[in-house]
């Protein structure tokens, strides 16, 4: 599992984010509402072809409050084709929601600091005059407070990640594998899942045999690193759980129906590293548990350590 940020994913309402400051938001949509003179306004967020109001101006009930789920392919072309400039007004006939009960819609989409569009402010039925003069810049102000607050969410979010992800691999680094891994294997345990440690360690002292100069090892070294990081990230499943634990060893918390699955999974990583990195030598480590085994992760992961020592002396043995 790579960390990865999935911002422009989750939706916001359903986050805790010391960076929004809710009232701030809904002072602007009241501000706009009064303004232009609207019967509502209302801030959305887009996802996969849905939309949620993350906030309405308070006032005339028209069933739009904070929270609410709808589907509107007419908005989502409106905000899609947008030049992400000034508000348009659209034909409330054109929508396919219950936002068609107004007869116009001024509209602003709103982005994420890295271009991902956020969703947009809606004005509905403003005075259409408003839309033309001093007031024209209101809404691109609004719009320009709620993504330096976005930007500020991202930003907390880009250290957060990068405080649980390894900057040469872009997995997990040992403090994000304390975090995710306990967690789903608790998850699994409840669902009755059994759970593998693997252990995959690469074998520095017979790589840095095939370089020539001490400044093509440290290169050829991070290349194969982060190939290896690859490779095991595309042969797991999303709910397992990968890292890179040590410079040069790298764990995987996977979840299984039989003990012969791990060993397959074993098999097939060797087999594909052989594949995509023949020069790579490796040894590996596993340990097997059922769901009813209620150990935590360290004793689990010592099992597996005991398996890998186990292993690279029976490798010196047979060299």
């Amino acid at each position: 599992m790579l960390a990865q940020s999935q911002h422009h994913l989750l939706w916001l309402r359903e986050q805790d984010h010391p960076a929004i400051s809710w009232p701030k938001w809904q002072q602007q949509l009241s501000l706009l509402g009064e303004c232009y003179q609207a019967e509502t306004c209302l801030i959305v967020q887009f996802i996969n072809n849905s939309f949620q109001i993350v906030c309405a101006r308070k006032g005339k009930k028209y069933q739009l409050i904070g929270g609410t789920h709808f589907e509107d392919a007419g908005l989502q072309s409106i905000i899609e084709e947008h030049n992400g400039y000034t508000a348009t007004i659209s034909d409330g006939r054109d929508l396919s929601s219950s936002l068609n009960q107004f007869k116009h819609l001024l509209t602003q989409p709103i982005f994420w600091p890295d271009g991902e569009l956020f969703g947009s402010i809606l004005i509905c039925d403003p005075d259409l005059n408003k839309q033309t003069g001093p007031l024209s810049s209101l809404i691109e102000n609004s719009k320009s407070f709620i993504q330096a607050e976005l930007k500020h969410l991202f930003l907390m979010q880009q250290i957060k990640m990068l405080s649980v992800q390894d900057d040469q691999t872009c997995m997990l680094n040992p403090y994000g594998f304390s975090l995710m891994a306990p967690r789903q294997l608790s998850l699994s345990r409840r669902f009755g899942s059994h759970a593998g440690i693997i252990l995959i360690e690469e074998n520095i002292e017979e790589n840095i045999e095939e370089s020539n100069s001490s400044a093509l090892t440290c290169d050829s070294q991070a290349q194969k690193r982060r190939l290896l990081a690859r490779i095991i990230h595309d042969n797991m499943r999303d709910a397992d759980v990968s890292a890179r634990i040590s410079h040069n060893q790298f764990i995987i918390l996977c979840f299984i129906d039989h003990k012969a699955n791990l060993d397959s999974l074993v098999s097939r990583l060797k087999k594909q590293i052989a594949k995509e990195a023949p020069g790579l030598t490796i040894n590996t480590g596993q340990s097997f548990f059922t769901p009813d085994t209620q150990i935590s992760l360290e004793p689990m992961k010592k099992q597996a350590n005991d398996n890998l020592n186990l292993n690279k002396l029976g490798s010196a043995n047979n060299f």
